[in-house]
């Protein structure tokens, strides 16, 4: 039954003990996969069998709705989808309100509204609302983590029970050429350079908002 391995632990906690999914990842780390349609992620058939298990229960995951996840041409979106799921109130908090009102509700769109007046927004305030959005799950008895399956164009995030969280917050469950993937707590900062890029806006300053945790290139494993 591979209970041991860890990526069938993560696949339970985060499908929520989701039989049809374990099944398929027992499958997974019996036969490896291969076929790019599994794994479904560009240029990584060739990564190492392990590599290549994590990244397909990935996509088992987000398939079966466990995870959600956006490119980041279209990285606005994903506040609108939490939204319609329940995890943050209709009602926004204020620097949610501030950096992504104008994405989620037409009227709250300034008659003035400026992408140069927006950028002034988005750095003063986006600290401020990754947090409200980290309570607003929080309060739904949920925490928010990213699951950072490559350095690639998606980001993917789950909804867990604190004490899922406790248990797979940064770690790693795979390396690949010297990128280790697993599971981090929010990378908020891969969040603001995709929102940058998606809304073709001119950065305020070089780096990243005071306030946000950074990425950090290596994690233990699990």
């Amino acid at each position: 039954m591979h209970e041991d391995n860890p990526i069938l632990a993560f696949a339970r906690d985060f499908s929520n003990n989701d039989e049809a999914i374990v099944s398929e990842v027992q499958g997974y780390i019996d036969q490896p996969p291969t076929d790019g349609k599994v794994i479904d992620f560009h240029g990584l058939r060739n990564a190492d069998a392990t590599t290549r298990t994590f990244l397909a229960t990935v996509q088992r995951l987000r398939a079966r709705g466990w995870l959600s996840s956006v490119e980041d041409k279209y990285t606005f979106e994903i506040v609108k989808a939490w939204q319609s799921k329940g995890w943050i109130a209709p009602l926004l908090p204020p620097a949610v309100k501030a950096v992504f009102g104008p994405f989620l509700d037409p009227d709250l769109v300034d008659p003035k509204f400026s992408f140069d007046g927006y950028s002034r927004d988005l750095w003063a305030h986006y600290a401020d609302a990754t947090k409200e959005i980290e309570q607003s799950f929080w309060s739904h008895g949920k925490v928010l983590l990213s699951i950072d399956a490559t350095d690639g164009d998606t980001l993917f995030f789950a909804a867990v029970a604190p004490d899922v969280a406790a248990r797979w917050c940064d770690k790693a469950l795979c390396a690949w050429q010297g990128y280790y993937a697993g599971v981090r707590r929010p990378m908020w900062d891969c969040f603001y350079a995709h929102l940058v890029y998606a809304l073709q806006l001119a950065p305020m300053q070089e780096g990243y908002p005071l306030g946000i945790s950074l990425r950090e290139d290596v994690l233990p494993f699990a």
